[in-house]
């Protein structure tokens, strides 16, 4: 049996209006990656398998969570 994981998610986040509800999806996956210091450093690639985009629809999502502050980045590393 494999182990259940789990994200906390900010509600502050979700239930932000001015943002998208894909950038709201896209925080609550990172969530899932993220340690207990809320960083996690999960690839474009594989956020973009599991929420069923493209690459670039990710990074555009990124940049929007980004410009909200919700989301930092540091190399590879998300900070959230």
């Amino acid at each position: 049996m494999t182990a259940v994981k789990f994200g906390i998610v900010n509600t502050e986040v979700i239930r932000d209006p001015g943002l998208s509800l894909r950038a709201k999806g896209l925080y609550a996956l990172l969530c899932t990656f993220a340690d207990k210091e809320k960083v996690c450093f999960p690839s474009i690639n594989t956020l973009s398998e599991l929420s069923g985009v493209t690459r670039r629809t990710i990074e555009r999502t990124l940049n929007e969570l980004e410009e909200k502050k919700y989301v930092e980045r540091e190399g590879r590393k998300f900070r959230l």
